[in-house]
């Protein structure tokens, strides 16, 4: 899942030369680009086929907390909420198009399966537009919100105004707001997995008269990508799977301990920069001691609320200080944020730039993911095969995901699951996998693992970089070769090797020149 909060500038692709410039990057996903002016669009959307049946009209796209829109073509079908119960109650799937600019498009589209689980694509159309760009001179771009997202039934749980980083974690407390959310959500929750949803997809790409899509997945999305690529093979002629999950993987075991490992990585590239080094070149023993610190007791610090501007006191403990680090691991940007971060708490005793993050975090995060449908998929794909009792207290985020987890995934609806279902996808269909070296939540090996099973594929990863690499400009170009050809030959890929991590900062203004 990827965001930026409406006091930050989008940062993915840019350089940041300062921290007045520096924003939080999300994960779940899908994610942040640098949006610029709106996409002129007809009234009409000209690159459907005639068998087209969806009344569409002019609609204005928006993302929580960001201020750009974009102009789009919008549209609903009706769809069954009980795939086995055509005649019962009925939800509305919501679809975007931003139409091809070509005056002959290409009969193949491209569908972009957002991240989260839990963002609407519609959404993130406004952040990804700048990186679909080439491809939609020639394809149209269709976006649907997943079942329980966006416009399509959104599962969002209720809001507890008193919950904020001031309180700790509590899992009664965390039991009584998912019995509230649980209880409030007017859905059937046991038919919103991924895969009842990808039949929605495909009865969206009948009823739009498309007889073959191009499909593209980030982060989650990539798993309902490979899952529509499991149930409607004929219906593809390629796949882009950017920050991959694969198949095999029950998401959420290994979000303390990959996150370590990006860590390290980060660290390690400090160690092995001459400057980062001289100056920072302790920042990985000094966070183990600062959170060692906070775990035996929290610290209250003051700081101006991003959004209302006014004073607020937030409580840093350990956990609050994981997520702030967390998130800023989800960018290469923010990445090179760290070291001189956690210098400045030492040397300081300053904690309210972290502060800072991790109150943008929170305050984000619960307007962009539905809440409601990442429980159902999570706690029905994911839950029975998570080892919750796994021990992560020697990691900086520890056990509270897991302890959480549980605790609401007992109170959750499940729907049901085939048995198969995590088992690999198979297909000879030219695949382009997609990874970041330092990405915190689905690193490169996820991808070597989910590559193992399509025998024509091209799997690139970007040194560096983390999560949502596509927004980088030589995977844009990628990309887009790569959808134009429909096929894994003949690709430039030497842009890769000259990708290198945004540099780190040596000082509050920015890196040296």
């Amino acid at each position: 899942m990827s965001t930026t909060n409406s006091n930050c500038l989008s940062i993915s692709g840019l350089r940041l030369s300062s921290f007045s410039e520096l924003c939080i990057v999300l994960n779940r996903t899908a994610s942040a680009l640098a949006a610029v002016g709106l996409i002129n669009m007809s009234s009409q959307v000209q690159a459907q086929s005639e068998a087209n049946t969806v009344n569409f009209e002019d609609c204005v796209l928006s993302m929580p907390g960001s201020p750009a829109t974009a102009r789009a073509n919008c549209g609903f079908i009706e769809v069954p909420e009980n795939p086995n119960d055509p005649n019962g109650e009925k939800i509305s799937i919501h679809i975007a198009i931003a139409p091809s600019t070509a005056t002959q498009p290409q009969p193949d589209p491209v569908f972009f399966f957002a991240g989260g689980p839990g963002q609407a694509a519609s959404e993130t159309w406004v952040m990804i537009r700048g990186t679909l760009s080439k491809i939609r001179e020639k394809r149209d771009i269709v976006m649907i919100d997943q079942r329980g997202t966006g416009q399509s039934n959104k599962l969002a749980c209720p809001i507890d105004e008193d919950m904020d980083l001031n309180t700790e974690l509590d899992l009664g407390y965390v039991a009584e707001q998912t019995i509230i959310c649980r209880d409030q959500l007017q859905a059937d929750l046991r038919f919103y997995t991924t895969d009842i949803a990808m039949s929605d997809f495909n009865q969206v790409r009948v009823a739009m008269g498309y007889e073959k899509i191009n499909i593209m997945g980030v982060s989650y999305g990539t798993r309902a990508a490979q899952v529509y690529l499991r149930k409607y093979p004929e219906t593809v002629r390629s796949a882009v799977l950017d920050s991959v999950v694969p198949m095999q993987l029950a998401l959420g075991q290994d979000h303390a301990p990959m996150l370590d490992a990006a860590l390290a990585k980060v660290f390690d590239d400090c160690y092995n920069n001459e400057e980062c080094n001289y100056s920072f070149g302790d920042s990985l023993n000094q966070l183990n001691a600062l959170a060692a610190d906070l775990r035996s007791e929290a610290r209250w610090v003051t700081i101006p609320d991003p959004i209302t501007g006014k004073d607020r006191d937030i409580r840093m403990s350990a956990d609050t200080l994981a997520v702030a680090i967390r998130f800023l691991t989800y960018a290469s940007e923010t990445q090179a944020t760290l070291p001189i971060l956690i210098d400045e708490a030492i040397a300081t005793g300053s904690l309210a730039r972290l502060a800072a993050q991790a109150l943008m975090v929170m305050n984000g995060l619960s307007d962009v993911v539905a809440r409601g449908v990442e429980l159902s998929i999570i706690c029905s794909e994911d839950y029975p095969f998570i080892d919750t009792s796994a021990d992560h207290s020697d990691t900086l985020l520890g056990s509270i995901f897991l302890e959480s987890l549980k605790t609401q995934c007992d109170l959750w609806p499940r729907g049901e699951v085939a048995e198969d279902f995590h088992n690999p996808v198979v297909s000879d269909l030219p695949v382009l996998l997609l990874s970041g070296e330092r990405d915190p939540v689905t690193p490169p090996h996820y991808a070597d693992q989910a590559a193992s099973s399509y025998s024509n594929h091209l799997n690139l990863v970007a040194q560096g970089q983390s999560h949502s690499v596509m927004t980088h400009p030589c995977f844009k170009k990628i990309a887009t070769d790569f959808i134009a050809k429909g096929a894994t030959e003949n690709i430039d890929i030497t842009c890769v090797e000259k990708i290198e991590a945004s540099p780190f900062f040596s000082s509050l203004l920015g890196p040296n020149p």
